[in-house]
This record gives C-alpha cells, structure tokens and sequence, in this order.
C-alpha cells in the first residue's frame, strides 16, 4: 500500500510542477506584453516643426478668433444688462412716484388736492372743481 501511495504522490508532483511551469510562462508572456504596450504610446502627435510664417498666421488667427469672441460677450453682456438696467429704472421711477404722491396725502393734503387737479388739466380753479376733487379723494380712500 505504501507503495501505492508513493506512486501517486510522484505523478501528483509532476503534475503539480507542470502547472506551476505553464502558469509561470504565462505570466511572463502577459507581463512583457503589458510592458511593451506601455511603452508605446500611440495618442502621442507627431511633433511637427512649424515654420514662423505659419506661426505667425496662426497666432494672428488666433487673437483675432479671440477678439471677436470678446467682443460678442460684451455685446451679450451689454444687452442683457442694459434691458434689466432701463427695467429696474423704470420700476424705480414708479416706486419713487407712488412714494411721493402717498407723502402728499398724508402731509399735505392740500398739495395733493392741487395735484389731483393739475393732472386733471383743469388750471382754472373753482368750487365745482373743488367739489369733484374732493369726491375724487374719498373714492380713493375707500
């Protein structure tokens, strides 16, 4: 029976020495490759001498490239902001508007009666016109 056993374990070490010989092999194969591709770069660009002329144009295409598209951002900047501008003046103006008419109602009463009848265009001054803007100005407060 030994000797059985023996025999087994010597096929099994031969066996086992075979495969640590190929896999070893492969291993060696697939490491040169990796290392080969590696080395060889592809998405590297050949360098290309330029000549000055050629720089020159280039260069020359460039900043012009650059100055146009300056100034496009400027005309975008300047209409944006100049829409937003005039609107935010206009607001402005009413806010300032709609202040200063509630001042005259509240403190002088008289002025705002005055005014209610100049933005009427009736300049001549009379009880009648009077009568109207007073009923004018209770409408409003209601």
């Amino acid at each position: 029976m030994w000797k059985i056993f023996r025999i087994f374990v010597k096929h099994l070490k031969s066996k086992v020495m075979n495969f640590t010989k190929t896999i070893s092999v492969v291993l060696l194969i697939a490491i040169i490759g990796i290392a080969y591709g590696l080395s060889t770069n592809e998405s590297e660009k050949p360098i290309v001498a330029m000549s000055r002329e050629n720089y020159q144009i280039q260069t020359r295409t460039i900043d012009s490239l650059n100055k146009v598209v300056d100034s496009l951002q400027t005309e975008i900047f300047t209409l944006e902001d100049g829409f937003d501008f005039k609107e935010h003046r206009y607001e402005d103006v009413l806010f300032e508007y709609e202040l200063g008419i509630s001042y005259l109602k509240d403190y002088h009463p008289k002025a705002y009666k005055d005014f209610h009848r100049i933005i009427a265009h009736k300049e001549k001054f009379s009880h009648e016109l009077e009568r109207e803007n007073i009923k004018r100005l209770n409408a409003e407060d209601l």
